[in-house]
């Protein structure tokens, strides 16, 4: 049996009979009165605490829910220990670490391993053999940013530290449920175990994910690829997708025809547009939405305080606010949230949000959380925006924000699930994520939703891919080839 202890942050087995579920213990790292350990006394439930318990008490009980989630789905016989600590990471503005984690350790060749010579996180391959295979170290390491809590993020007074999926965060706060739920999830097994940037294991051997990670452009495995063309394939989206049979075999029942800007009117600009959803608010699948386009006016312009421009929708009310309503609200990107954004234009009485990037090419990332918007959301490129400004008020603009089921689903290639490969590289996102274009958003993205999550999407059948058994599970699955039945070639 190898060993190795990788420095990241981020199965044929049969196995007769109902699945066992595990349990996951977290194991607090914070030095006294920080962290988990903060004394203070809580006044209020503003941030989903109970009055009168300690700050540390509240956030530690959000760790232990996302623990005794990942407890429920996975089956192991063998505890998995969560190093968790909340100490200060960057954070200032509108960009902010959330959080990071990944295996301690790593391990081939051990009683029971699926595949010679390949290596899976510690936690997977304790539960393949059924046996601690190091009992003196813990499995995951995560860390998450306290910083959070001192109002570093524009818009955001601090974490909402509610378990409770019925009870939604407000929207001046983060959620940190879901955030600690994907986390984990990453040292669970939800990682490449592969330098982004150089191409090379962080192993001796390869990963359990090279056998899955695959390019369609040059039709090969990471397992069967040198170091410099996997740092090519790292950066070659669309190209790189997940060939895992139970993956391919779940997407058509998780992921939809993209979200899509269709334009009906004026016929000069009429079509169907590449659009980025939004991390908060409803989805355009379930709730499309048509109507006429109005540019906003907030009021704002130049370079003071506020800064902005009248169309960034910055500042509520709107000068325009009564040709706002029961239209779809036409704003730019730049200067506050999106959720800001979105939500003054709500309060206007707008029946969806339009946003135009403010650079070209690309789309805007419309991310952010809040339980308090209610209607749905697009972010389109610069050009179309400057298209539509140049359409209104005459002869006016008519859009629909939706689904365009001629389109193969979104977030795939081939038919395989596509993984997130940017270029330039991403260290910590790139590859070790599904793909951010997935609709409806999936677990494990780079860029994570506000929803509270307790349950996994094809999270439960990548990680079936790779070796793990899902609690539930009659039989693990026996069929767990990297030929699955997404076409690799056009």
């Amino acid at each position: 049996m190898s060993r190795l202890t990788p420095a990241i942050a981020l199965g044929l087995l049969l196995a007769a009979g109902s699945a066992t579920a595990a349990t996951v213990t977290i194991v607090n790292t914070n030095d006294p009165g920080v962290g988990f350990n903060d004394p203070s006394i809580v006044a209020n439930t503003d941030a989903g605490c109970v009055v009168g318990e300690t700050l540390g008490a509240c956030r530690l009980r959000v760790f232990t829910t996302a623990a005794n989630q990942w407890g429920r789905l996975l089956s192991s016989s063998i505890e998995i220990r969560v190093q968790a600590r909340m100490i200060p990471q960057t954070c200032s503005g509108n960009s902010a670490v959330l959080g990071s984690a990944g295996p301690i350790g790593a391990f081939s060749n051990f009683a029971n391993a699926p595949r010679a010579g390949t290596f899976y996180p510690s936690a997977l391959a304790n539960a393949l053999a059924g046996s601690d295979l190091d009992p003196a170290s813990d499995d995951i390491s995560t860390n998450f940013n306290v910083s959070i809590d001192s109002g570093c993020l524009t818009g955001t007074a601090g974490w909402w530290y509610g378990v409770d999926p019925s009870v939604p965060a407000p929207a001046n706060r983060s959620a940190l449920l879901p955030v600690v739920f994907h986390e984990i999830g990453h040292g669970l097994g939800f990682t490449s175990l592969v330098n982004t940037s150089s191409g090379a294991y962080f192993t001796p051997g390869p990963s359990i994910w090279a056998h899955f990670l695959y390019d369609t452009e040059t039709n090969q495995r990471w397992l069967d690829m040198n170091n410099a063309q996997r740092v090519a394939s790292a950066i070659n989206d669309p190209d790189l997708v997940w060939s895992g049979r139970q993956v391919s075999i779940a997407a058509p029942r998780f992921l939809r025809s993209p979200a899509r800007v269709l334009v009906s009117a004026p016929a000069g600009i009429a079509g169907s547009y590449e659009a980025q959803t939004a991390s908060f608010g409803p989805d355009v699948a379930s709730s499309p939405v048509t109507g006429d386009v109005v540019l906003v006016n907030d009021g704002v312009s130049g370079a003071g305080s506020p800064a902005g421009t009248p169309t960034d929708g910055c500042e509520a009310p709107f000068v325009n606010a009564a040709a706002v309503a029961g239209r779809i609200a036409l704003i730019d990107r730049g200067f506050c949230p999106f959720v800001q954004k979105v939500l003054n234009a709500q309060a206007a009485g707008a029946i969806g949000v339009i946003i135009a990037n403010n650079t070209s090419p690309g789309l805007p990332g419309m991310g952010g959380t809040s339980a308090a918007v209610t209607i749905a959301s697009l972010g389109v490129s610069q050009d179309l925006g400057n298209a539509m400004k140049a359409n209104l008020p005459n002869p006016g603009v008519t859009a629909s924000l939706t689904t365009d089921p001629s389109l193969p689903a979104a977030g795939t290639r081939f038919n395989c699930v596509r993984m997130f490969a940017p270029n330039p590289v991403q260290s910590g996102s790139s590859v070790s994520h599904f793909h951010s274009d997935a609709f409806p958003n999936l677990l494990m993205e780079p860029a994570l939703t506000g929803t509270i999550f307790d349950r996994v999407d094809l999270t439960a059948d990548l990680f079936r891919d790779i070796g793990w058994t899902v609690a539930g599970d009659d039989v693990f699955f026996a069929e767990n080839f990297e030929d699955g039945p997404c076409t690799f070639a056009p």
